[in-house]
């Protein structure tokens, strides 16, 4: 390794730092749940050499399990699966109006 290579250290903690933003700019979008899937097989590949980073990763963890997971519906097939009220019109007959 030359002088300008980073070491293995450096490489996994900037990685770590991309994970973590990409992670949790996922879980903001509405996809915490996948989010946390991805951040939990990253953890298992670094618990053991990179406690740290592992570390890192498991706070995020706690943060994504209390974001809100997003419906794939769009709102609009929300509204149209809705039961639809039948309107009841009532017929009644035209009457004048005396003045």
């Amino acid at each position: 390794m030359t002088g300008t290579e980073p070491d293995s250290v450096d490489l996994v903690n900037g990685t770590t730092d991309i994970l973590l933003r990409a992670l949790r700019e996922l879980g903001k979008s509405g996809k915490p749940d996948s989010a946390n899937r991805l951040a939990a097989r990253a953890w298992v590949l670094l618990k053991s050499n990179y406690p740290r980073e592992a570390q890192r990763l498991n706070g995020l963890m706690h943060y994504l399990a209390r974001l809100p997971e997003l419906s794939s519906t769009p709102a609009v097939s929300q509204l149209s699966a809705m039961p639809q009220l039948e309107e009841h019109h009532e017929h009644r007959p035209k009457t004048r109006r005396t003045q």
